[in-house]
């Protein structure tokens, strides 16, 4: 089943198929955890908020469209339900239990030890200067870069214009090119010698 379609799963689980609930936890879990990374960092905050997302999904899955994509739709729960869990918080863009992870991509196993410590010092370079920007920024650059969505299905899950998306994406980008600038000029000069 888990070739199967968003329309045909969400149709599943309007029924209260239990396999298809269990297919649709499986197939977003992971974009829902990302989310709730981002806006909450790492934590029991970010696991509150995933579960809460998920029960909220299962809850409102009557209001789902199956003719649109699924992704979008669970993110845009996702991330409304971590903005009120940073409400509750009172502490919006409050910093995450290890900015190093949230950059952290692990190296494939044929790297060389040297490699692998350049990949993770990479990563938690670039953890940070995600960590520098807004918790809505975060998540635009996750959705859009690491889940592939397009500015559109960004939007949507954002509950955002199309436009703002785009802007929205370009000023954060800038302002990771601006946090990453001295570690990359450094790696070109070192590059150089």
């Amino acid at each position: 089943m888990t070739s199967t379609s968003d329309a045909e799963l969400a149709r599943r689980c309007r029924r209260g198929d239990p396999d298809a609930w269990r297919v649709l936890v499986r197939r977003v879990s992971p974009l829902v955890h990302r989310i709730a990374v981002r806006v909450l960092g790492r934590g029991a905050d970010a696991d509150d908020a995933g579960q809460e997302a998920l029960m909220t999904v299962h809850r409102r899955f009557g209001s789902f469209d199956p003719t649109r994509p699924l992704e979008p739709w669970v993110a845009k729960v996702t991330y409304n339900v971590c903005l009120k869990q940073l409400a509750r918080r009172r502490r919006p863009g409050g910093p995450s239990d290890d900015p190093a992870q949230l950059g952290r991509v692990p190296a494939p196993a044929g790297y060389s030890p040297e490699a692998r410590a350049a990949r993770a010092e990479a990563g938690a370079l670039v953890g940070e200067a995600l960590e520098r920007l807004t918790p809505e920024d975060r998540v635009l650059v996750t959705l859009t870069y690491q889940d592939g969505m397009s500015n559109s299905e960004v939007a949507e899950a954002m509950d955002m214009p199309v436009g703002t998306v785009k802007t929205r994406l370009y000023r954060a980008r800038a302002r990771l090119r601006r946090a990453l600038a001295p570690v990359l000029r450094r790696g070109d000069a070192e590059s150089r010698r």
